[in-house]
């Protein structure tokens, strides 16, 4: 065991994990050390995983992740950075999944160490974004309009370790597990309300409107039933849609309800707004729809390829499906398609014979609509931290349905 924690891959898996979640260590690295040793510990940690495990294993990885360089391949032909920044980016797009494979198939034990590693960094980025919101109120929602590493807010909110839209949405996209832990008993009553209020106080103090609303649908999903299924899971979201359809009115009240209750002008005018439907978000002053509209006329202006060969429309920017859809046509569409089915088939299918797995389900789920209505495609989320806190919560199990999909 010692052995394995020594290891210096591992270790560099941790320190990834920590990098993702706690902006501390970024702004300690970019002063103390360098950002390029960083940028070596990724190259250096993929090469190890790609190369050391010959033929079977490249080509399998080549397999699983050629979706995405599919996609990436057309990210080159309207890139705006310089073709280092652009190859470093491209790593670290498909990074989470490399890693998440390696570890799976051939380290699951591993998994264990990165699950804990993971809930520590999210605690405490939670707590110190929590203590900076109330110090510093909209700080998450300025470190999301913030364009450099080198912008002075961006130093002083790091320091600080407070999260950002990356973070928050990170602990959103993860809150399913929570309730699955709890539900399968993995967790007690008291650390799960106590993990509750924590996420509840950084979603309201971070003012993200679709964070709240996502983290509000996988509330009520808590009190679906405790054995959830991905047939209950279905039946469930189509009861819930027609009730919310059918009387609107009154769910447009409760809107109203939590726009007064939170007293934040940024949730009380897009609550409000959605309240009000397609109108009232029309009006809205971030008009999502207006943005929504603008990718999808740009990629019906060509909607084979895009911006690829030459169209001049941009999309609204606000949303990784759509964006890409203007930005690289049916080509960049069906990328994304591809991509999502190979991570959900060797991240989230080996537990559908497994209790609960309607919630799995749903985290799978929550990550592609937020890809529509936000930015990010949520690989590390997806392909990494998922999967390894879905093996400690079935640890018991994990290995041996690890062990029989190695050749599915």
């Amino acid at each position: 065991m010692a052995k394995k924690y020594l290891n210096p891959i591992v270790a560099a898996t941790v320190v990834v994990i920590l990098y993702s979640v706690m902006p501390i260590l970024s702004v300690f690295i970019s002063a103390y050390i360098t950002t390029y040793a960083y940028m070596l510990l990724v190259v250096s940690l993929l090469a190890f995983i790609l190369l050391t495990g010959g033929i079977e294993r490249l080509s399998f990885i080549v397999n699983l992740i050629l979706p995405a360089i599919l996609y990436i391949v057309c990210t080159f032909f309207i890139k705006t950075d310089s073709l280092t920044i652009w190859g470093y980016k491209s790593m670290l797009f498909i990074m989470p999944v490399i890693i998440g494979y390696y570890y799976i198939d051939y380290k699951p034990e591993c998994l264990s160490l990165f699950s804990k590693a993971l809930m520590l960094a999210l605690v405490i980025t939670a707590v110190t974004t929590v203590i900076g919101l109330i110090r510093f109120p909209e700080a998450s929602r300025i470190l999301a309009t913030i364009a450099t590493s080198d912008d002075e807010e961006n130093i002083r909110f790091s320091w600080n370790n407070i999260g950002g839209y990356d973070f928050i949405y990170t602990c959103v996209l993860l809150y399913p597990m929570l309730i699955l832990a709890y539900k399968l008993g993995r967790i007690n009553r008291i650390v799960f309300f106590a993990a509750f209020l924590l996420l509840l106080t950084l979603v309201i103090l971070s003012e993200y409107t679709t964070a709240l609303l996502l983290f509000l649908i996988s509330t009520i999903l808590f009190f679906a039933g405790k054995r959830l299924n991905e047939s209950q899971l279905l039946i469930f979201g189509i009861v819930a849609f027609w009730v919310v359809l059918l009387f609107w009115d009154f769910f447009s009240q409760f809107l109203i309800w939590l726009a007064d209750l939170f007293k934040s002008d940024i949730l009380t005018e897009r609550l409000t707004a959605l309240a009000n439907g397609i109108t009232g978000l029309e009006n809205s002053e971030s008009n999502r729809i207006e943005l929504y509209r603008m990718s999808l006329n740009a990629f019906w202006s060509s909607p084979f390829f895009g911006r690829i060969f030459g169209s001049k429309m941009l999309g609204g920017g606000h949303s990784f499906i759509l964006d890409s859809l203007a930005d690289y046509g049916i080509l960049g569409g069906i990328t994304i398609v591809l991509t999502y089915r190979n991570v959900y088939r060797r991240f989230f299918k080996p537990y559908s014979m497994f209790p609960c797995y309607g919630y799995v389900l749903w985290a799978f789920f929550q990550a592609m609509i937020l890809s529509t209505v936000n930015t990010g495609m949520w690989l590390g989320v997806l392909a990494l931290f998922i999967p390894s806190l879905l093996y400690l919560i079935y640890k018991q199990d994990s290995e041996e349905i690890y062990e029989n999909t190695m050749d599915s």
